[in-house]
């Protein structure tokens, strides 16, 4: 049961527990409102822990509302907030399938083959945005298309097939990494990182799903190369 009239002590406890995780880890704070009071991941958005006590904390999400989340059970004293946030943190990841790891950055292709496609793949989507320009008389159908196999005629043709198809797998893809990927690995939905991603992929596809993994596969052993 919280003290009716708390000390200086437990004023000042409160205020570092509160100041700890607006600093540090506001992240979480998004997390129990998404899992302990079912908040969607933009309304969880950029939250603010207003008040902490033994039973509960109060935490403002960006919209103005303040939620109420309950400790299970309530604490005894504030050297048990640690503990209880972590584990609080720990369960609503698991609920959401989202990981301890998280992916901070954006690394560009940079490998000879995730570079050849993001290139083709970029090259292919401004051809199929501008092939009404690609008429005889320009110079791109009349100096360089001669050369394709089968000449200009068929490479509008190819354009035209493959454009519509290839357009839909790349939004797929889009939709994929944002749920299977940025999501699970603590990309802010909306954010600066998570637009570039996206973009990205949007050009490329697969290619962002490979890097992803590749930087979170180093983070694990890292992690695990520390712990030994």
């Amino acid at each position: 049961m919280a003290n009716l009239a708390p000390t200086p002590k437990d004023a000042a406890a409160k205020e570092r527990i509160i100041k700890h995780m607006n600093a540090d880890h506001q992240v979480s704070l998004s997390y129990y409102l998404q899992h302990f009071k079912k908040l969607s991941a933009s309304e969880a958005r950029s939250p603010l822990l207003e008040d902490v006590s033994f039973e509960s904390m109060t935490v403002r999400a960006s919209n103005g509302k303040t939620h109420s989340i309950p400790f299970n059970p309530p604490m005894k004293t504030w050297a048990d907030a640690r503990g209880r946030t972590v584990d609080m943190d720990r369960e609503a990841r698991d609920a959401l399938d989202i990981s301890d790891v998280r992916v901070t950055e954006y690394h560009r292709p940079r490998s000879p083959f995730h570079v050849f496609v993001f290139t083709a793949c970029l090259f292919t989507m401004v051809i199929f945005m501008t092939r009404s320009k690609i008429v005889p008389g320009t110079w791109f159908y009349d100096k360089v298309l001669p050369w394709f196999p089968g000449g200009p005629e068929w490479f509008v043709w190819i354009v035209d097939m493959i454009g519509i198809p290839v357009l839909g797998i790349h939004l797929t893809e889009v939709f994929l990494l944002d749920r299977t990927r940025l999501r699970k690995y603590g990309v802010e939905r909306g954010s600066s990182l998570w637009w570039k991603w996206m973009a990205s992929c949007f050009i490329e596809g697969f290619g962002c799903f490979q890097r992803i993994d590749a930087m979170v596969r180093r983070t694990k052993k890292a992690i695990e190369k520390g712990n030994h």
